[in-house]
């Protein structure tokens, strides 16, 4: 006849202790952390955006990329500037020249008034150069003073606000 020799964590005599069927009180707690973590970066302090604001923000995202591509296009100096009330693109170093003022897509004129289309936005100037840099001021290729830091945009429209951000150097709005 043949002996079995017992597991050895039961050689004591003792029983294996039988396995938990739920989560300890830690586990749920660092669980609901993880899941507030989570969904304050996907949703920030705003909440979700509206669609007006989306379709302001795209608008006037798509305008500023126009803008530097254009200055890249053509290796010259054109800019895009938001007074409070309106704003517009422009060629050359003049944001208020009128003569110089640029037509951007989708617009049927130059100059896009805020209050027609519901929407306010933080005043800004932004120059780009012929590769694309963006500058808050350029005389010449000598004298001008390059975007140092991201340059936050506030705009508000159908009820929500949000924010683009101009990036030094690359000009990128993400």
């Amino acid at each position: 006849m043949t002996h079995r020799t017992p597991p050895a964590e039961r050689q004591d005599g003792r029983e294996p202790p039988a396995p938990s069927g739920g989560f300890t009180l830690i586990e749920l707690i660092t669980v609901i952390i993880i899941l507030g973590i989570l969904s304050f970066a996907l949703f920030g302090r705003t909440g979700p955006r509206s669609g007006p604001e989306l379709a302001r923000m795209a608008e006037v995202r798509a305008q500023i990329r126009f803008v530097q591509l254009r200055s890249m296009k053509t290796s010259s100096v054109n800019g895009i500037k938001c007074d409070g009330t309106s704003y517009w693109a422009f060629t050359g170093t003049n944001p208020d020249a009128v003569a110089a003022r640029l037509d951007l897509p989708g617009e049927s004129g130059s100059v896009i008034t805020l209050g027609a289309t519901n929407m306010t936005m933080t005043a800004f100037v932004f120059l780009f150069d012929g590769f694309g840099i963006p500058y808050t001021a350029y005389t010449s290729a000598t004298t001008n003073t390059k975007l140092a830091a991201d340059a936050l945009i506030t705009i508000t429209a159908g009820g929500g606000t949000g924010t683009l951000t101009l990036t030094p150097e690359t000009g990128y709005v993400p």
